[in-house]
């Protein structure tokens, strides 16, 4: 896999883009579309976007203006996802300094791409253990990933990412496969 930072200088995006099959982009994603034509290169883009809570890379917005800033760059995205492509756009909440409120970002998210036309396939909720602790209300310890389609004409591939199954000997307890293993040998 090849990494390219938003700092590297003097290189060819879409020569790079074109000779690896998996390329990682570190940095402001318009500073690469301004070298891009409009050629359909990715199959699949995966992306963390800002949350809009005033990190040292971002300056908080209201939430009108931080998600007509996120419909230009996923529109400058969109150009160069091919028809059979897919977006995975993982976002947090925003949560509101004034009064503590959070807003789910997933829900602003899924109006942009549903109105450039594509298709929610999955909300997927990554868990996890760290954190800031909130004082006020319970943490928040996830994320959520949202797997957009361009088309049904898409790519999936369940078998690499299965994990083990639960219960691998369980077996169908009645009906005409009584006693047979009822999960899937390759995992779940």
């Amino acid at each position: 896999m090849k990494l390219i930072k938003s700092t590297t200088k003097n290189i060819n995006f879409v020569k790079e883009l074109e000779s690896h099959d998996e390329l990682i982009f570190s940095g402001d994603v318009q500073n690469l579309f301004e070298k891009l034509k409009s050629k359909k290169l990715f199959d699949l883009v995966v992306t963390s976007p800002p949350y809009n809570i005033g990190k040292e890379y971002e300056s908080a917005k209201t939430l009108d203006e931080y998600f007509e800033n996120q419909k230009e760059v996923i529109e400058a995205i969109d150009k160069h996802v091919k028809d059979s492509g897919s977006i995975c756009w993982q976002v947090g909440n925003y949560i509101n300094k004034r009064d503590g409120s959070i807003f789910p970002l997933d829900i602003g998210f899924y109006k942009i791409f549903n109105d450039l036309g594509y298709i929610l396939k999955n909300r997927i909720i990554w868990h996890f253990g760290h954190g800031l602790h909130a004082t006020n209300r319970l943490s928040g310890r996830y994320e959520t990933v949202l797997w957009f389609v361009k088309s049904e004409d898409y790519t999936f591939n369940l078998d690499p990412i299965r994990i083990p199954q639960k219960y691998p000997g369980k077996t169908y307890y009645r009906g005409p496969n009584k006693g047979k293993i009822s999960s899937n040998k390759l995992g779940k």
